[in-house]
């Protein structure tokens, strides 16, 4: 063997041995597992999943034949299943109501950006500022809404309040247990402080009135 050759197999065997104690080290590190080992978190994550996998099928439902949104009163998801209005859009439209008020007119949706009067003129047929949701809206006669005991009907009658976030409050609860004031309605996400104003004097939580504290 010469000198050129030997130099070549020390090389390669050293190239080896590295090799060697790195794949050992590698395969004999701690893995952190991706989920926490207690299986109650599991228990926690299986509504929260199923919730979220509601809301996409709904927001890829299309629009009956007949059936139309209000755009003062749909959430996210319900905007989001108009023709051509994706969740950044409807996002942007529930920003607006919620900085400027409420829509008087349908031609007010072109002062959202993203909507201009062709996109208003080409969803026309598809809106209405009038048609209330199924009970009608609740009026400040009405008894306020007890949070922790109201189904998905009856948050739906409320103003401002779709089946998307319908759905979103009674997971909230689900995950909490219970609300502990009408005022944890603002923490989910498509309650902002408009709404807000317009469900303090319909909603309460065990007998305690949504009204200022």
């Amino acid at each position: 063997m010469t000198p050129e050759e030997r130099r070549t197999v020390l090389i390669t065997a050293v190239v080896l041995l590295l090799a060697s104690t790195v794949r050992l080290a590698w395969e004999s590190r701690p893995v952190t597992p991706l989920l926490p080992p207690d299986s109650s978190a599991y228990a926690e994550l299986i509504p929260a999943t199923d919730s979220l996998l509601a809301l996409e099928e709904r927001r890829r439902t299309p629009l009956a034949p007949g059936e139309r949104v209000d755009p003062n009163r749909a959430d996210e998801v319900e905007l989001s299943r108009l023709p051509g209005v994706g969740p950044a859009l409807a996002r942007r439209i529930m920003d607006d109501r919620e900085q400027r008020g409420p829509f008087r007119r349908l031609d007010e949706l072109a002062r959202v950006p993203g909507v201009g009067p062709a996109t208003v003129h080409r969803l026309e047929s598809l809106l209405d500022l009038d048609n209330p949701p199924p009970g009608g809206i609740r009026g400040d006669a009405a008894e306020p809404l007890d949070l922790n005991r109201a189904d998905e009907v009856e948050l739906e009658r409320l103003p401002g309040i779709g089946p998307a976030l319908a759905e979103r409050i009674l997971a909230e609860r689900r995950r909490r247990g219970r609300f502990e004031a009408p005022e944890d309605l603002l923490e989910i996400s498509g309650v902002g402080p408009i709404t807000w104003e317009r469900l303090r004097p319909l909603v309460t939580v065990d007998g305690a009135h949504g009204g200022p504290h």
